[in-house]
C-alpha cells in the first residue's frame, strides 16, 4: 500500500511468528508496545533470528529536504522498536531493506550496505533467462544501457519478449528506441519522486542538463543550478537529501557526483514539462561552461582544450541565446583554422 501497518500490529506478527504460533494478538492484547517489546527481545536472546523489514521507506517523511532520512511523526513508535531491536544485546540479526537510508539508525551498531547493479555478465545471464532472441553484443548493449539494474532489465525484457512489436528481439528494441523510460520502469521512479521536496525535484530535474559522462558533475556544477538557495543550503540538505533518496550518489575515484542514466532521464522530463524552468537549466548550464577553469588561450592545442566551449554552445542553444551560441561558434571555428584544420570547420 505504500503505507507501513501500525507498529502494534508488526510487534504482535513478530510474536505470534517468532513464538510459533504461542504469542497472538488476543494473548498479547493487555500489554502495551513497551511491554510486547520486551517479549520479542526475550525471544531474540533465547534463539538466533533473522528479522527483515522491507520497504522501511514506508516509515520516512516526506516533501522536506532537511527530513529525508528521518521517521515521520506517526512513526515515532517504530522508531523505538528499531533502536531496542539494535542497541540490545541478542543473538539475531536485523535486516532493513529500503529505497532511503534510515538516518535515524544507529551507525555503531548498523551498516548500510548499497547494492550496485549487476556486471555486464550477471547482467547478460539474467537477460538470457528471458529466452530472448539477441546476440552477446546486444546483451551487453542492453545491460550497460541501464547499467545492469536489475529491476529495470527484467521489465524491459519483460517488454521485449512478449510485446508484439519486439517478439523477443533484443535488435528491435536497441534500434527503435534512444530513450530508456518504460511505463512500468517510470511509474516505480514516478513513486519515488512523490516523495522530494520542491527544492529537490528542481534541483534533480537542472543537473539532468549536464552530460556528465563528459564532464564529472561537481559541486559547483550543481551550485550553478541552484543559485537561488545557500551553498550550506544545497550541501547540507538538497544534495544530502538526494543522496539519502538514493537519487544522487557521490564517486569517491572521480571525486564527482552521479545520476543513474534512469533518474537522469527522469529528471530530464520533470524539466521538460516547463519551458521557463528548461530555459533556465540551460542559461545556467551555459554560463557554469563559459566560465569553466581553462587554459590560458596561447596554451590551447586540441579540441580537448575547448570542449567547455563545446558544451557552452549546446547550451545556449537549448537555452534560445542564438546569438552567444553564434559568438561561439565563431570563436571555435577560428580555432580550428589556427590548427589547420579546415575540413573540419567545413
Amino acid at each position: 500500500t505504500g503505507k507501513a501497518p501500525p507498529c502494534d500490529r508488526t510487534i504482535d506478527s513478530l510474536l505470534f511468528t517468532l513464538s510459533n504460533g504461542e504469542i497472538t494478538a488476543a494473548t498479547n492484547a493487555q500489554n502495551d508496545c513497551g511491554k510486547k517489546t520486551e517479549n520479542l527481545l526475550k525471544i531474540l536472546r533465547e534463539k538466533p533470528c533473522l528479522i527483515v523489514f522491507d520497504r522501511a521507506e514506508t516509515l520516512l517523511q516526506t516533501g522536506e529536504a532537511k527530513a529525508a532520512g528521518y521517521f515521520a511523526e506517526d512513526c515515532a513508535e517504530y522508531a523505538w522498536l528499531f533502536k531496542q531491536l539494535l542497541e540490545t544485546e541478542h543473538q539475531s540479526k536485523i535486516i532493513f531493506t529500503s529505497r532511503e537510508s534510515l538516518a535515524e539508525l544507529p551507525p555503531t551498531v548498523t551498516r548500510e550496505i548499497q547494492l550496485n547493479g549487476l556486471d555486464r555478465d550477471a547482467a547478460i545471464s539474467l537477460l538470457q533467462s528471458f529466452n530472448l532472441t539477441a546476440n552477446a553484443e546486444e546483451l551487453a548493449e542492453m545491460g550497460d544501457r541501464y547499467c545492469g539494474h536489475p529491476k529495470a532489465l527484467q521489465l524491459v525484457a519483460t517488454l521485449i519478449r512478449d510485446d508484439t512489436e519486439f517478439q523477443g528481439n533484443v535488435g528491435n528494441f536497441l534500434h527503435r528506441r534512444d530513450w530508456l523510460l518504460i511505463r512500468d520502469i517510470e511509474s516505480a521512479i514516478d513513486e519515488i519522486i512523490a516523495r522530494l521536496s520542491d527544492s529537490e525535484q528542481t534541483c534533480l530535474g537542472r543537473i539532468s542538463v549536464y552530460q556528465t559522462s563528459e564532464y564529472p558533475l561537481s559541486f559547483a556544477g550543481i551550485s550553478a543550478q541552484m543559485p537561488e538557495v545557500s551553498k550550506y543550503e544545497l550541501k547540507e540538505n538538497i544534495i544530502q537529501a538526494l543522496k539519502r533518496r538514493q537519487l544522487l550518489y557521490y564517486d569517491r575515484h572521480l571525486k564527482s557526483y552521479h545520476l543513474h542514466p534512469l533518474v537522469r532521464e527522469k529528471g530530464e522530463y520533470l524539466l521538460n514539462q516547463n519551458s521557463e524552468d528548461f530555459r533556465t537549466a540551460h542559461s545556467q548550464a551555459y554560463n557554469y561552461y563559459i566560465n569553466i577553469t581553462l587554459k590560458p588561450e596561447s596554451e590551447w592545442q586540441n579540441i580537448e582544450d575547448i570542449q567547455p566551449l563545446i558544451r557552452a554552445h549546446y547550451h545556449a542553444h537549448q537555452a534560445g541565446n542564438l546569438d552567444a551560441a553564434n559568438a561561439i561558434i565563431s570563436e571555435v571555428c577560428e580555432y580550428l583554422r589556427q590548427w589547420n584544420c579546415a575540413e573540419l570547420v567545413c
